[in-house]
């Protein structure tokens, strides 16, 4: 299958039910996203919450192919950050040639038994020819 180069729009919206990695208090949450794992973004941090509101949108140049997109969901902390959860949206299946993708896509807790949360995504693939 040939890929169509073009730009990625991704709006991170929203999180909801996010696992508390903190002992006291509740997560400062973040989203990092990439769909190459040299060129990563992300959200800012929202403090003190598990159902965070971001309303953030960021770009990806496609070059070349790219199959997942990749959500990773942190809590930040004073010293360094705790892994919330993470999970990959798979772009040949809900983007490329779909029109726009809007969804919740879950974090899966460990072996998939149950969720950390989940994170409200709109994604836009925008085909641009050589």
């Amino acid at each position: 299958m040939s890929h169509p180069h073009g730009q990625l729009n991704v709006a991170i919206v929203e999180g909801r039910k996010l696992k508390d990695e903190d002992a006291i208090g509740k997560n400062d949450a973040y989203i990092e996203l990439y769909v190459n794992k040299d060129y990563r973004q992300r959200t800012s941090t929202r403090k003190n919450m598990n159902n965070p509101i971001w309303n953030e949108t960021f770009s990806f140049n496609l070059l070349k192919h790219y199959d997942n997109l990749h959500l990773h969901a942190y809590d930040d902390d004073i010293v360094g950050q705790d892994s919330i959860g993470s999970c990959k949206i798979d772009l040949n299946k809900h983007v490329f040639g779909k029109g726009v993708y809007d969804d919740w896509v879950k974090l899966p807790a460990h072996l998939g038994l149950g969720s950390h949360g989940e994170i409200h995504v709109i994604i836009q693939h925008i085909v641009q020819p050589f």
